[in-house]
């Protein structure tokens, strides 16, 4: 039963002379700089992720408390004339810069007013898709960066076993082995940073792509509310 499980979990004198431990103690000076820049990247982007999806939660569940408290009002504007506040909400950001540039452009034409309306919606649309999706590109660069980095390891750690061997004269599996070994673990990291970044990464992309429709839907909604009521 011992020998189906990986050496490293077996025993510590196994570890020490077998495992894990011990194939990143055979790389090469470039391996293990590979592998810390791939641990570097890696805490990046988990740290990244965690932000992120904290953010895009938050922003989700206040816009759904925001939107509640709207539709619960008699008059759209309000929530604005109470000066009543969502913290980190795209919506309600959306809705204040409406109200605001409603209040600022109170004495000019209707269709001026609603053209600056638009326009004013339209920027702030694109502010709050700017802001959530700061820092995902990071994701993606992971995703794309880390195989290759990988790779690399791999590539030049079979070079330098190869060239050991040829130095050595000697072509056994036991000159070999550990060289091939240690040179393949750098792959592996490299595809377990990539991994959980694109999984994360395209999640995110998602929820994002839901935020920004819900924004555009929200922006045409108080447009709509406007023309309505300088309309009567």
């Amino acid at each position: 039963m011992e020998s189906l499980l990986p050496a490293f979990f077996i025993s510590p004198s196994i570890l020490a002379t077998g495992g894990l431990f011990y194939i990143i103690t055979m790389s090469t000076a470039a391996g293990k700089a590979v592998m810390l820049v791939l641990f570097l990247l890696s805490i990046i982007s988990w740290s990244v992720m965690l932000t992120k999806f904290k953010q895009v939660h938050v922003a989700q569940k206040s816009g759904n408390d925001f939107l509640r408290a709207l539709r619960a009002e008699e008059h759209f504007v309000e929530i604005f004339r109470k000066g009543r506040a969502w913290r980190d909400c795209p919506l309600y950001e959306l809705y204040v810069t409406g109200c605001a540039d409603v209040q600022k452009n109170a004495g000019m034409g209707d269709k001026t007013k609603l053209a600056l309306l638009e326009s004013a919606l339209e920027r702030a649309v694109a502010e709050q898709v700017v802001r959530l999706e700061s820092q995902v590109s990071i994701l993606g660069t992971a995703v794309g960066t880390a195989p290759f980095l990988g790779l690399l390891g791999t590539v030049w750690g079979v070079m330098d076993a190869f060239a050991g061997v040829a130095l050595a004269g000697s072509a056994t599996i036991g000159a070999l082995a550990p060289g091939i070994s240690a040179a393949l673990i750098t792959t592996v990291i490299g595809l377990i940073v990539a991994l959980p970044s694109m999984v994360g990464y395209n999640i995110l992309v998602a929820h994002i792509r839901r935020l920004t429709m819900e924004m555009e839907n929200f922006a045409s909604e108080f447009v709509s509310i406007a023309r309505r009521e300088m309309g009567q």
